[in-house]
């Protein structure tokens, strides 16, 4: 008897936990887990005790372009701010990736092969680590077993010298891209992110999936020869020192002037003295950063520097927009302009938070035709239009928000960034004249795969992806999603719940459910039906018109949802005159589970043609969206 009632009590309390779920949307333990320990709530909200740990790193580094080899030196003091005591510290060796036989998501090419990241020296508060016995090297992380667990609420610091040769034909994000220009991207050692739902984040990383990084400040000192000019994440703090004149004071005019400054232009960037003569023809750059989560850097010489700024949020602050490119870059003569252009936007329009940062850089180095992006850095490539050219660089500036303001986990849902750096340019593409209506690129990368085999859920972890499946559920299907959805909450709405999404987890790490109960809770609508099959599902985008009937002046019509993806009914009647009219509903229609939708409507002009999408939602299946008498 005894054991029936516990049993009993067992259940109950378990239908009680179920019925406190105000979703019905499918909730993995690890996020009820998080929920039932107050560190997530169900309204969407980090919960009174979520917490993340930090880091504070001082590096100094040295780059060799004669050896192209990268020596440095880093202390980081790493705060355990969890309730729960480490046993060990997990960190990350990216350029592990390059050792030969690991298995990249990319070929590494045979040149590039090498012994993965050289460690000389490591200790652990003060103490010399054995790394034989002490640590354990699996893919692209370091395990360091600690003989006394890390207590909460305690800090320790970690001593690491090390070095690695810098790639010059895989060059997966960073590496050497011409001669004399390096991108320096996961080229230090970093702490892994230990947080309320998985723990340590052991992932490694192929190539393929990106950031997720605790917060921390950055103290670097970057040395190269003098005659190399250096871009890098966080202020630079000892230009005086470096820049002759008029270099310098070009660069000071930037960061108060509305035009476009050429710091260096072509002419000088050939063979001008840009710095002033250094120690043993070498120079150390400093920069400072705080409250970002990783950092990079850009070395070159004979690029030219443009620079301009703008002023967002508080009266007085302004934000510099550079470019740095090689002279044949001849899109990127505009760049400059591009990132003041996209700065503004941002912070005035959507999200409508000013830009977080002081600063962003856009680098000539990807040679792959697309870019990456890093705190107050973007690593471009040159592309063949201006319209191409604006849209890449405000993707990669949109970056800043997802995944850096928010911390996002794209190493598990890259759509909680990329669809948003996919959405994010749309408007202002149209407003400039590049495209006729937004997100036309985007519906052509979603149909191409769309109801399909290849084609994945968006809730599918991106580590599990890849090729075009990853491409798909990253970029043009959460970016349709997001713009769908604004068009049910309306724009007004759809900031409000935006923004108040952003404050809550700004400087944190949101995932999926924080995203969707924080929207239902925020816009005071339950979006379940709405989430569940764009984000969990594999519906086909399939709408059609059945057969319209015209009743003397009257066209009556259906509209069916053969896939079952909630997508908006945009009609555009022709008439016989030669003029036309639209009439739009959002994809709120289909929330209570419809499977079709009447339209019936009184005309004077004769019909011509009744289209349906034009432009504005995928279809598999495009052959019966228009009807003519």
């Amino acid at each position: 008897m005894r054991q029936l009632l516990s049993f009993l009590f067992l259940l109950l309390a378990g239908t009680s936990s179920l019925v406190a779920q105000p979703t019905s949307l499918p909730v993995p333990q690890e996020i009820t887990a998080a929920i039932e320990a107050q560190t997530r709530g169900w309204n969407g909200a980090p919960g009174p005790r979520y917490f993340q740990n930090h880091t504070d790193y001082r590096i100094q580094a040295r780059l060799n372009p004669t050896t192209d080899s990268l020596f440095g030196s880093l202390s980081l003091t790493y705060h355990n701010d969890s309730p729960d005591a480490l046993d060990q510290l997990v960190i990350r060796l990216y350029q592990d990736m390059y050792k030969a036989g690991f298995d990249a998501d990319d070929p590494i090419k045979r040149g590039d092969q090498t012994t993965g990241t050289a460690i000389y020296r490591m200790t652990y508060n003060g103490r010399a680590v054995d790394l034989a016995s002490e640590t354990e090297r699996k893919g692209t992380n370091l395990f360091l077993r600690l003989g006394e667990p890390l207590q909460p609420g305690t800090q320790c610091t970690l001593e690491i010298d090390w070095a690695f040769s810098i790639p010059n034909e895989s060059l997966i994000r960073m590496g050497k891209y011409y001669e004399g220009a390096y991108f320096m991207a996961y080229w230090y050692p970093q702490m892994a992110v230990y947080d309320d739902v998985f723990g340590w984040d052991v992932l490694d990383y192929g190539g393929t999936v990106e950031f997720y990084n605790d917060f921390g400040s950055f103290d670097l000192a970057l040395t190269v020869p003098e005659e190399y000019l250096v871009w890098s994440t966080g202020l630079l703090q000892n230009a005086d020192e470096l820049l002759a004149e008029p270099f310098l004071s070009r660069y000071r005019k930037a960061w108060e002037s509305d035009e476009v400054v050429k710091i260096v232009n072509k002419e000088e960037a050939k063979d001008a003295r840009i710095t002033q003569p250094g120690q043993d023809g070498w120079h150390t750059w400093r920069f400072q950063a705080s409250g970002v989560p990783d950092a990079a850097f850009a070395v070159a010489k004979n690029y030219l520097w443009d620079a301009t700024s703008v002023e967002v949020g508080e009266p007085g602050r302004r934000v510099l927009t550079e470019a740095c490119y090689r002279p044949a870059a001849k899109d990127f003569y505009e760049v400059a302009g591009y990132g003041q252009e996209v700065v503004r936007d941002l912070s005035t329009n959507i999200p409508g938070i000013p830009f977080p940062y002081p600063k962003i850089t856009v680098f000539h180095g990807d040679k792959s035709g697309g870019g990456m992006e890093y705190p107050m850095m973007v690593n471009d490539a040159s592309v063949f239009s201006p319209a191409f050219a604006f849209s890449l660089t405000y993707h990669e500036i949109a970056h800043t928000y997802f995944p850096f303001y928010m911390g996002i986990n794209e190493r598990r849902y890259a759509w909680m960034d990329e669809g948003w750096a996919t959405f994010l340019p749309e408007d202002l593409m149209v407003k400039k004249g590049y495209q006729k209506e937004p997100l036309r690129f985007t519906l052509m990368s979603y149909n191409a795969i769309a109801g399909t085999t290849r084609e994945k859920a968006l809730m599918t972890p991106s580590y599990e992806l890849s090729g075009m499946a990853y491409g798909v559920a990253s970029y043009p299907k959460p970016g349709l999603a997001y713009f769908v959805l604004r068009d049910v909450l309306g724009e007004e709405l759809f900031k409000s719940t935006l923004r108040g999404y952003m404050d809550r987890w700004a400087g944190k790490h949101p995932g999926p459910y924080d995203f969707f109960l924080s929207f239902n809770d925020l816009s005071g609508q339950n979006l379940d039906w709405y989430w569940k099959p764009w984000f969990f599902e594999t519906l086909k985008p399939d709408l059609a018109i059945n057969p319209v009937q015209i009743k003397g002046k009257r066209a009556n019509l259906e509209v069916t949802n053969a896939g079952g993806l909630p997508l908006p009914v945009h009609l555009t009647i022709k008439f016989a005159d030669g003029t036309e009219q639209v009439r739009h509903f959002s994809a709120a229609v289909w929330a209570n589970g419809e499977k079709s939708f009447a339209f019936d409507e009184r005309f004077e002009q004769k019909i011509k043609s009744i289209e349906l999408g034009a432009g504005w939602i995928p279809d598999v299946n495009s052959g019966d969206n228009t009807w003519k008498p």
